[in-house]
Formats: structure tokens, C-alpha cells, sequence
């Protein structure tokens, strides 16, 4: 029985962006709503924290750290980083990888180059 070759990464498919939320400078999000509202992908999602949370009262959005920012749809986004020139709390960061195309040897007699 032979052993699986490694798969080159190109294989596998596109390389997703690194977004990075800073949830010290980011604990209103639900009051603030401008990267949930500018985001033409729909990357963010705002959940209500569970600690905090107590039984038959509601969360107030006003009070910090009741709310945080999440990234669910990662795949999504296109890099246009309108999210961080919106955000007023300079709170978002996003890493995109550079996207590299492997391209095959092809010298040798059958390519008819030396």
C-alpha cells in the first residue's frame, strides 16, 4: 500500500482574510451597528454575552461588554476594508494572505525547451 502524497495548498482552495476584533475597544457594538451596516458581505454578528446574562431581565446595549462583535462569515469577505475606515474605535484588522499561483515545470524534451 502506497502513502498519500502531500496536496500542494493551492488544492484546497482560496485563503480567507484574517479579521481581527479588538473587544476592549469594541464593547458597544450594538449601539454603534456602522460595520454590521456597511459590510456589503455580512462578515459580522453581534451575540449577547452569557456570563452577563441574568434570568427574566433584559440586556441593556448601552452597558459595555454586554454585547460583542463576532466574525461568522469569514469566507465571505472581499478585503474592501470598508468596515475599518468606518469603525470609530479603530477596533477592526484585517489580514489578507497573498494569493500565490504555483505554476508546473514544464522543461524537459517533451516541452521542446532546454
Amino acid at each position: 500500500m502506497t502513502m498519500p502524497t502531500k496536496i500542494p495548498e493551492f488544492i484546497w482552495g482560496r485563503k480567507y482574510p484574517k479579521i481581527a476584533i479588538d473587544l476592549e475597544k469594541c464593547t458597544v457594538p450594538f449601539l454603534c451597528k456602522k460595520c454590521l451596516q456597511i459590510c456589503p458581505e455580512g462578515v459580522f454578528h453581534v451575540t449577547r454575552v452569557m456570563a452577563k446574562e441574568k434570568r427574566l431581565e433584559e440586556m441593556d446595549p448601552r452597558i459595555d461588554g454586554n454585547y460583542t462583535l463576532h466574525v461568522t462569515r469569514r469566507d465571505k469577505c472581499t478585503g474592501c476594508n470598508m468596515c475599518i475606515d468606518v469603525c470609530p474605535v479603530d477596533a477592526i484588522k484585517i489580514e489578507i494572505p497573498t494569493m500565490e499561483r504555483l505554476r508546473p515545470d514544464v522543461s524537459g524534451e517533451q516541452w521542446r525547451s532546454q
